[in-house]
């Protein structure tokens, strides 16, 4: 019932071209491979699952690249016209007929080729070269004409594709733009309170690049127009450099470098200046805290001083000193959840946090 359809695979500049994306998309997977390895929530630093899928995904992807490179040099342009009493089926030059009632069924390998089998032989058509819009118009018209284990082979890859790349997509985002964080203790009543979930946002300071394999150290980028310096009054999320240096804690920005920071009275004070606190709960000072004189003084440069809101109740800086700004991760954005809060239908609080 199909009139006539043709379909060419890329030659010259267009054929490099389609060759040339897919080796970049390849070297995306491998860099999203050494990414999520080192990224990706819950999962310890450079998982061997991680390296162990995306290893395979890889390999998988360079095979079928090579096939199609091979292909590309072996076939020349190829071209196939679908029509009503079968296909025309050209390659190098040499134009072959196969009758529909010839040919036994067409096969979706795994390596990207569409191999149309006839009772005496097989010709190929690298369908994995062309256009994606292409190659679904074209497998469409031999939907009834494949293996049902070629159909359902066909959307275990799209489905895995499409797993695959929604994760890279979100774990990308949490990493780089806004990321979910949830509040375990009262350290920052009355602004935030226990079982809050907040969404913090990581462009304001400037997203980091991860250490992945090769790399040395992270990778602060700047975004102009958006990146800014830490400001004092800032709610911030960072890996304390003492004690549990890999657990999120999130406390309020008192002072930055070159500040002059003194606890005095029972108050802030900033280069000399006593500070009105709105938002702080109980009194300032080190009660509790062995060693005073680590933060007393003018804030060292590439530092800042954390302090939670519930001034009596708050493992800060007073404990672990100054947090080094490179360990600062992002800024508390929105507040979107309370469960116990939901119990009371209370919404009151959530919104934009200062």
């Amino acid at each position: 019932m199909v009139e006539n359809v043709s379909f060419e695979t890329p030659s010259g500049t267009k054929g490099f071209s389609s060759l040339a994306k897919k080796f970049l998309f390849i070297l995306f997977m491998v860099y999203a491979t050494l990414f999520l390895a080192v990224a990706t929530p819950f999962l310890s630093p450079h998982s061997p699952v991680i390296y162990a899928i995306g290893g395979l995904i890889c390999a998988g992807m360079l095979v079928r690249f090579a096939a199609a490179v091979y292909r590309y040099k072996t076939l020349g342009k190829v071209s196939i016209t679908v029509h009503r009493k079968g296909i025309t089926y050209t390659s190098n030059g040499n134009t072959v007929d196969i009758p529909g009632m010839s040919i036994t069924h067409l096969e979706h390998s795994p390596l990207g080729d569409l191999i149309i089998r006839e009772k005496d032989g097989f010709h190929v058509f690298p369908i994995s070269i062309l256009p994606r819009e292409k190659r679904k118009e074209l497998l469409l018209l031999f939907t009834d004409m494949v293996p049902s284990r070629t159909i359902i082979l066909r959307k275990a890859w799209e489905l895995g594709d499409a797993i695959v790349m929604a994760m890279i997509l979100a774990v990308h985002i949490i990493h780089y733009i806004v990321g979910n964080f949830f509040i375990p203790t009262g350290s920052m009543i009355p602004t935030l309170m226990v079982h809050d979930h907040l969404f913090a946002e990581k462009l304001t300071f400037g997203p980091r690049v991860p250490k992945m394999i090769g790399m040395d150290k992270e990778i602060h980028i700047k975004i102009p127009f958006i990146t800014r310096e830490i400001r004092r009054g800032d709610i911030i999320i960072f890996n304390p450099p003492i004690g549990e240096t890999e657990k999120d804690y999130i406390k309020r920005c008192i002072a930055v470098a070159g500040d002059e920071f003194h606890i005095k009275d029972n108050s802030v004070y900033i280069n000399g200046v006593k500070q009105a606190e709105p938002y702080a709960n109980g009194v300032s000072n080190y009660s509790g805290f062995n060693d005073r004189t680590q933060i007393e003084g003018v804030v060292p440069k590439g530092m800042v001083i954390a302090m939670g809101d519930n001034r009596e109740h708050s493992l800060d800086s007073r404990y672990f000193g100054y947090v080094p700004v490179e360990r600062i991760k992002a800024k508390a954005l929105l507040l979107y959840f309370n469960r116990d809060q939901l119990r009371e239908f209370d919404f009151s609080r959530y919104g934009l946090i200062r």
